[in-house]
């Protein structure tokens, strides 16, 4: 089910939950306890959606996990489950977590989860993945949904700016995010014939797609102050928080080191909950003037 990143997904699903009530659903009669109700919903079922997908991608992927060091002990290649298990398993538990939202919660954010896990198994998983450098790009947009799940999920309203904002704040994130991954570890994308950036068009040019998308996250962070509402605190934090980010991916284009490389894969996820998290703060400020 890829948990640490199921767990990266619904923490800015939760993130959703709670920028909507902080900012209109406790003014629209919502309580705490809605709010923990909805997150434990969104929590449950998009974990059950997103992580059923995965293990249906591993299923798809069962030919090219045991060529790569990174992929080479997940269940399936080490003899753990069989692949008609995992798929049996992945369909099951992604079709209970698209059940559960929309049962639960309602019909848009289920329906938004549908979308989210289908498009990560048939689009990426089958389609994009071992056929265009770009996959990562178009297909990022399977784990950019959780924001307007939980928002949807709590106030029921597809047509707010603020949740959209920020998916697509994880979509311009996500190909800096995976790119440096697979910088470090491109020998094993090579040796499966998988398509990544590194080893179609080189670490060079590579490195220049990662320093262009994490310079356009300053710009995210700005629309998400001039067209989000958001206030003082999320364009301080927010701003630091990408030119850092920035600063980190315009100075591996001069380290060229695979350790930078794997570093900054690793602050790219704490960037993540960072900015989502100063987000739901500034959301609370706002509230309180």
């Amino acid at each position: 089910m890829k948990p640490r990143v199921v767990i990266l997904l619904q923490a800015t699903a939760i993130c959703g939950v709670l920028a909507y009530d902080l900012r209109e659903g406790y003014d629209n009669g919502r309580t705490s306890l809605d709010s923990l109700v909805t997150s434990l919903i969104v929590l449950l079922g998009g974990s059950l959606a997103s992580g059923g997908s995965m293990a249906i991608n591993m299923w798809y992927e069962r030919d090219i996990d045991p060529l790569m060091e990174r992929t080479e002990k997940r269940p399936i290649p080490s003899g753990y489950i069989s692949p008609n298990h995992a798929l049996a398993f992945g369909t099951f538990i992604c079709a209970s977590g698209i059940g559960l939202v929309s049962f639960l919660s309602n019909k848009e954010a289920g329906m938004i989860t549908a979308f989210s896990a289908l498009f990560y198994i048939f689009i990426y998983t089958m389609f994009l993945k071992r056929r265009t450098p770009h996959n990562i790009v178009i297909g990022g947009l399977a784990g950019s949904t959780p924001p307007a799940i939980g928002w949807v999920a709590a106030s029921g309203q597809i047509d707010s700016i603020l949740p959209w904002l920020m998916v697509f704040t994880i979509f311009m994130w996500t190909p800096p995010h995976f790119w440096s991954l697979t910088l470090s570890k491109r020998k094993d994308y090579g040796e499966a014939g998988v398509p990544m950036l590194p080893v179609v068009r080189g670490e060079d040019v590579t490195r220049n797609h990662i320093a262009a998308y994490t310079l356009s996250l300053i710009v995210t962070t700005l629309l998400i102050v001039i067209y989000g509402g958001a206030g003082i605190i999320f364009l301080v934090t927010g701003m630091i928080l990408s030119i850092y980010f920035a600063y980190r991916a315009l100075s591996l284009r001069t380290t060229k080191s695979e350790s930078d490389a794997w570093n900054l894969f690793k602050f790219s996820n704490l960037y993540l909950y960072s900015v989502f998290i100063c987000l739901v703060i500034d959301s609370a400020y706002l509230v309180n003037l």
